[in-house]
């Protein structure tokens, strides 16, 4: 197992967290055959975890370049409250909200580029909620209808994380490359606010918390204070003439007042819009 040694550290120490550490150092100190690193420390889903790590309600997150060695640096953090803590679970969050379909005004002609195609990529899938006003109408914003279209990007960032809110101390994600999937800003009750959303396509999964937790630490210091951070988790997926959106509203502590744990993201509001678009 990759991280058996790290695991008895972790539980030697009492301290609640291993590292940061370099992967490629750690793995060459104790003579493991770890193949690349990024499917050992680079985790989307609960089921990217390594099982060794899920059983033992511990979570790693990748910190950027290592702070003591070549590649990329990890960390390992145990889960106070279970391994799901680190986590969106679709099943939890969705299951019980019931589907309604896209009541506004939608122009047909906007989305005729959607439906030419047979399938549809996780970028043009989040295009077509805005387009279609799926999601102005799901986070309550002043504008209805179609929304500008959104920011993407990928870059390296630096940022302090805290990987467990009880912990007196953070770790430093160093020049890390973190991807932004959709960033716009819009109004609502008046008020601006920018909008984080990370996106998936297909059956409902999960969505490890530090994936719309590290955007928003990246941005959050060329954020003004006067502007509302909102992190979104969108799972949207096409069948039968139809696209199924489903959107969780989730809350964190603002970056730029104080540090949260990772774990401390949660969702305060869920809809499930369906939309009507031809096969």
């Amino acid at each position: 197992m990759v991280f058996e040694s790290a695991l008895r550290e972790l539980r030697e120490s009492a301290q609640g967290v291993f590292g940061p550490t370099s992967f490629r150092g750690y793995v060459d100190r104790h003579g493991i055959e770890a193949g690349r690193t990024p499917r050992h420390i680079s985790v989307d889903s609960l089921a990217d975890l390594d099982p060794g790590l899920r059983d033992e309600d511990v979570m790693v997150l990748r910190m950027g370049s290592a702070p003591d060695g070549r590649g990329t640096g990890f960390v390992l953090v145990e889960a106070s409250d279970g391994i799901g803590e680190y986590f969106l679970e679709d099943e939890a969050l969705f299951c019980g909200v019931e589907a309604t379909s896209m009541d506004g005004p939608v122009d047909r002609e906007r989305l005729l580029s959607f439906e030419l195609l047979p399938s549809l990529s996780e970028s043009s899938l989040v295009n077509l909620g805005l387009a279609s006003g799926v999601l102005s109408e799901a986070l309550d914003l002043d504008r209805t209808g179609a929304l500008a279209p959104p920011a993407t990007g990928q870059s390296t960032f630096s940022f302090d994380v805290c990987p467990r809110s009880d912990l007196s101390e953070s770790v430093r994600h160093r020049s890390g490359q973190v991807e932004i999937d959709t960033l716009f800003a819009e109004r609502r009750d008046g008020e601006l606010a920018l909008f984080v959303i990370e996106a998936k396509t297909g059956p409902r999964a999960s969505l490890a918390k530090h994936k719309l937790v590290y955007p928003l630490l990246a941005i959050a210091d060329s954020v003004p204070a006067e502007i509302e951070l909102v992190p979104v988790y969108l799972r949207c997926r096409r069948a039968e003439g139809r696209v199924r959106f489903e959107v969780a509203e989730c809350t964190f502590p603002d970056p730029r007042a104080r540090l949260g744990g990772v774990e401390e993201l949660s969702s305060c509001r869920e809809r499930v819009i369906e939309l009507e678009l031809g096969d």
